[in-house]
């Protein structure tokens, strides 16, 4: 038997993945990081704890398994967007900037005169969500600090990971990975002197571009003391569209975990004024796009609520909450800024009261929060109106897309693609047929399908299929919750 690895390096989480031949996925190693939220916009990752974790992950496999010498090949997928400031030797000089992180917001300002070329240049929306603007601001701090630019590595964290785990150490980083610091001409597929000036980073601290895939004898390398070639890196949410199954041209996919994407295949790279014109994967001269929207507050809107109010089990009530709750509020999802198609970091997230549309105060009080040891019906009504801003924000997305070519279903994964009543509602409200992948995880079966050489025999995943029905309160609230967008937006 031969087998695949997959390693996901994550948010929340770092995981080693092992698939077969066919598809099936045999094992599992996991291990949470820590996410360190120091203000609004500061949020951070220690980076030796990320590639240490990747490490004890892939130990674990590899010593639990002993299939070390039927291994193939690895994939590696990572979170996107997150970038690190180090030297020539591997030394860390900052923490990692988690793409959640917003500190660049200032620089974006001065540089909004600019976003129509960068947006058409760079195929993302002028955003401090990607890397430019933290590696700006990392630069500058480096250089305040002493640090020479000749010694000085600004890199996606990718970069840093694979210097660590792979032997000669490279410093090389795909192109999914590169064009999310909105430095990469996604047109050219390399690095735009343009874009370099404009954010004011130098192009000599940056890696080497690599394409996705690397099917050459020596790989993009071999992790270091097993001799495995690594043959695909890439984005996390690039991988989840390759771990989804055959899709056709009119299925989207949204994948959902503490942010939420909407992805579907382009047939060319086409500029979109809203959206994300995103590299799917590269080899050699070929290159796949997607179309892409981001929707930040998914899971970590559902953590916002829980720590906000002290629920604990909040993620256990919600299937219920979804069946008996008839008439939730309105909820404004800015958690981490608003993405696509808004682009928004100035919005405070709130509740409005569907009845009399006034803003309803986000403090549940200490006597209003349990009563008789059961979470009162105003915790449960946020928590459903939370999941609904979800889908509200897929639906506007999703809108846009049809505009450029027709959908006939969607295909979802990811944790909490679990909820019927977040599937049932994103049918009803999209009048699309949602089909559940029967495993979410999405994202380590992609890249071991790719690191597999994209074989055939992997393509058939298990369904649930979801109908769309009329549900006429869904739909009022979808409008109150995109006229309040408008009022805030415009």
């Amino acid at each position: 038997m031969s087998y695949y690895l997959a390693i996901d390096q994550g948010t929340h989480a770092s995981r080693a993945c092992l698939f077969d031949e066919t598809g099936n996925m045999v094992y599992e190693s996991r291990q949470n990081i820590k996410l360190d939220h120091i203000s609004n916009t500061e949020i951070e990752q220690d980076a030796e704890e990320i590639v240490e974790s990747v490490r004890t992950v892939l130990k674990k496999l590899l010593d639990e398994t002993a299939v070390l010498g039927q291994i193939i090949a690895c994939g590696i997928a990572i979170q996107r967007s997150s970038v690190i400031a180090w030297t020539d030797d591997g030394s860390a000089l900052s923490q990692v900037l988690s793409w959640q992180d917003t500190r660049g917001t200032e620089q974006i300002t001065g540089l909004s005169v600019m976003q129509s070329e960068i947006h058409q240049l760079s195929g993302l929306p002028l955003s401090a969500h990607y890397g430019a603007s933290k590696m700006h601001y990392l630069l500058d701090r480096a250089v305040s600090e002493g640090v020479a630019v000749d010694n000085l590595r600004l890199s996606p964290l990718i970069s840093y990971l694979l210097f660590h785990i792979l032997e000669h150490r490279p410093y090389i980083v795909d192109h999914t990975n590169a064009q999310r610091t909105q430095l990469f001409d996604v047109t050219e597929m390399c690095w735009s002197a343009r874009l370099a000036e404009l954010f004011g980073v130098p192009l000599q601290v940056l890696p080497d571009c690599v394409s996705v895939l690397n099917n050459a004898d020596v790989a993009h390398g071999s992790l270091a003391g097993s001799g495995i070639p690594v043959r695909a890196i890439i984005g996390d949410q690039n991988a989840a569209i390759f771990g989804a199954g055959q899709l056709t041209s009119e299925t989207a996919l949204v994948n959902f975990g503490s942010g939420a994407f909407v992805l579907r295949f382009l047939n060319a790279c086409r500029a979109s004024e809203k959206q994300l014109s995103t590299i799917a994967c590269s080899e050699n001269s070929s290159v796949q796009y997607v179309r892409e929207a981001t929707i930040n507050g998914a899971g970590s809107a559902l953590n916002w609520l829980a720590e906000k109010h002290g629920v604990d089990d909040l993620s256990q009530q919600l299937p219920r909450w979804l069946d008996e709750v008839e008439r939730p509020p309105v909820f404004i999802n800015s958690i981490g800024g608003l993405g696509s198609p808004w682009w928004s970091n100035q919005i405070e997230p709130e509740f409005i009261d569907c009845s009399t549309g006034i803003t309803v105060a986000n403090e549940i009080t200490a006597r209003d929060r349990v009563a008789h040891g059961e979470v009162v019906e105003d915790i449960a009504s946020q928590a459903v109106a939370v999941i609904e801003s979800i889908v509200f924000m897929v639906c506007a997305n999703l809108d846009i897309m049809k505009t450029e070519q027709s959908l006939s279903r969607l295909r979802v994964c990811g944790g909490l693609s679990r909820l019927d009543g977040l599937c049932q509602r994103l049918a009803d409200l999209s009048t699309l047929v949602v089909e559940r992948m029967d495993t979410p995880e999405a994202t380590a079966r992609g890249i071991a399908w790719l690191a597999a050489g994209k074989p055939e025999g992997w393509s058939c995943v298990d369904l649930e299929c979801y109908e769309p029905a009329a549900d006429p309160g869904l739909s009022e609230r979808y409008a109150m919750f995109k006229a309040a967008l408008n009022r805030h937006c415009t």
